[in-house]
């Protein structure tokens, strides 16, 4: 895919907005919880005015995701109940981009975030699945809804590599970096701008992947 330019207006705007905070250590903020998934639904939970649904997706060359349609499993992190837990095979085929999943933050517009520092969540992968996830934040400028980009959907993100035990990651928005290569170029990740989160798995390989206790973190 090629490689489009940074729109000037947009570049003004994300720059204008500045990096967001840096930090090393971090903590749960107060009503942070995004999901916990123990009431077995497929909505976020109803705190700060977020309310959006969680979603699957992959590519039309032969990719896979289940359940469908999308249920909580009955397994969680420690002594939980639920988790999100989604499993598949990617296709290798020409074109092929894989498989996601994910949540809008909101039913309709962006999600202020700026007052946290980043996202936490728990997680584990089968023995037979790729260890390779990545995290993603959509936001005005990556996300078609924002109505900024023309080459969308590169969002600012981090590459993970799970386990097969449960273990949790923290992931600041300072640290998250647009993928090289394709999709239009930003400075920074806009945290006040917020449309969706979601992990995507790429082409060419089976995934088994549980999902838990998502929430907003800050620094200590």
């Amino acid at each position: 895919m090629a490689r489009c330019p940074v729109d000037p207006i947009a570049e003004a705007a994300a720059a204008a907005a500045g990096p967001p905070k840096a930090c090393s250590k971090t903590h749960p903020t107060d009503e942070g919880l995004v999901d916990d998934f123990e009431d077995g639904d497929t909505q976020l939970s109803k705190v700060e005015g977020r309310d959006g649904y969680w979603f699957t997706s992959h590519d039309d060359k032969g990719s896979t995701i289940g359940p469908t349609p999308l249920t909580m499993a009955g397994e969680g992190a420690g002594a939980a109940g639920k988790s999100l837990h989604v499993a598949g095979v990617t296709s290798g085929a020409p074109g092929a981009w894989g498989a996601l999943w994910g949540a809008s933050f909101v039913g309709q517009g962006a999600y202020d975030a700026s007052k946290h520092t980043g996202m936490s969540f728990k997680a584990k992968v089968a023995g037979s699945s790729t260890k390779k996830v990545r995290f993603k934040l959509g936001d005005v400028n990556t996300h078609p809804d924002g109505g900024v980009c023309k080459d969308c959907w590169n969002h600012f993100g981090k590459d993970l590599t799970l386990t097969t035990d449960w273990k949790e990651y923290v992931v600041t928005f300072a640290e998250m970096t647009q993928e090289a290569g394709w999709g239009q170029r930003f400075p920074n990740i806009t945290p006040s701008k917020l449309i969706s989160v979601n992990w995507s798995v790429g082409p060419g390989v089976p995934y088994d992947v549980w999902i838990d206790d998502l929430q907003f973190v800050d620094c200590e």
